[in-house]
């Protein structure tokens, strides 16, 4: 069971395509850590599903594997239309392969038990390119999967789109819990910023809906044809650092930038803004590094995000090494005793 959502969050003069979902997979069992969200080999696209994981993640993983073997596909050179092609080409043929080993079943409900949602930026369309997705599904009457694109209304002001599993009407709530947002804070014709994503948070959290739960997955997709996934603090700001569904701690998480749940605003930076001491001893070869950073002793407002994230490995391993220190002082002062 899920919940996924995909829009076009127009902010700060800016135009950038998120797609988020849950990490809940059931299926006579529940498991609150599922990746829904998947990094493909070409960073100017994202997928995501809903429905049977059994389903979706043969299909999905065939398809990651076919595309870092085909050097066009993964090139900028192919365009994200001839990918989406490929995909539903794939899918379809894969399914056909289904045997079922019950008597009867049917099997177009078999090869129907997952659909999803593909986007990314197509630089072919129109004078400056554009945003596209579209929903993926089976379909009995051909036999295979096809695709509708759900951003093909050049009218629309913004753009939004929901997800959700059949068996239960989540995609319809989510539909309206969007609209009723809309309607109370007066948005109804504003641009969008982040309300697709306060829906689906507000959702997951929703003990009533046990389909739908565990730490949201987001990644985002910008014109310069990069993907970018992001963390999140779950279940509140005072919870774990979460990334594509599982669980860390403030040592050992991965060094994406992460969503703060209760305001859904980025923690731009969890670096110290102040730093007492900056020596060689302490930096060795980092030094030049931490004082470019620090001028003064103060962290800079204009590093990039190399920088950042160079810094991050540097203060992780000064940790540890006075960590390793410290156990060997302790051992040092326990066999003079």
């Amino acid at each position: 069971m899920t919940l996924c959502t995909a829009w076009i969050r127009q902010a700060n003069n800016t135009e950038e395509l998120i797609f988020a979902t849950d990490s809940c997979l059931t299926g006579g069992e529940k498991w609150k850590h599922g990746i829904k969200l998947f990094e493909l080999p070409r960073k100017d696209c994202l997928l995501c599903f809903a429905g049977s994981t059994i389903r979706a993640y043969p299909l999905i993983l065939n398809f990651i594997s076919s595309i870092h073997l085909d050097k066009y596909l993964e090139s900028p050179s192919a365009s994200i239309e001839e990918v989406l092609d490929f995909l539903a080409e794939m899918f379809t043929k894969l399914v056909k392969t289904i045997i079922s080993e019950i008597p009867g079943e049917d099997i177009h409900e078999l090869r129907s038990g997952a659909k999803f949602l593909f986007g990314g930026w197509d630089w072919q369309k129109g004078q400056n390119g554009a945003f596209r997705v579209w929903n993926l599904f089976y379909s009995s009457e051909v036999e295979g999967f096809i695709f509708d694109e759900v951003t093909n209304d050049d009218n629309k002001t913004k753009f939004y789109t929901f997800l959700g599993d059949a068996t239960i009407d989540v995609e319809k709530e989510a539909k309206d819990r969007f609209r009723k947002l809309l309607y109370e804070e007066d948005k109804q014709d504003a641009k969008l910023d982040m309300e697709p994503l306060k829906v689906l948070r507000d959702i997951s959290l929703d003990k009533e809906i046990r389909e739908v739960d565990g730490s949201l997955q987001i990644a985002k997709i910008y014109k310069s044809n990069r993907t970018e996934f992001f963390g999140i603090y779950w279940e509140s700001s005072k919870g774990k650092p979460c990334f594509q569904g599982r669980e860390y701690n403030e040592v050992n998480k991965p060094l994406v930038r992460y969503f703060n749940p209760d305001t859904l605003e980025l923690l731009e930076s969890d670096l110290p803004e102040r730093i007492a001491l900056i020596n060689e001893d302490i930096y060795g070869s980092d030094y030049e590094l931490v004082t470019d950073c620090y001028p003064n002793g103060y962290l800079s407002e204009t590093i990039s995000e190399k920088q950042k994230h160079l810094l991050k490995l540097v203060f992780k391993e000064v940790a540890y090494k006075q960590f390793i220190n410290n156990q060997v002082v302790t051992e040092d002062n326990e066999d003079l005793a």
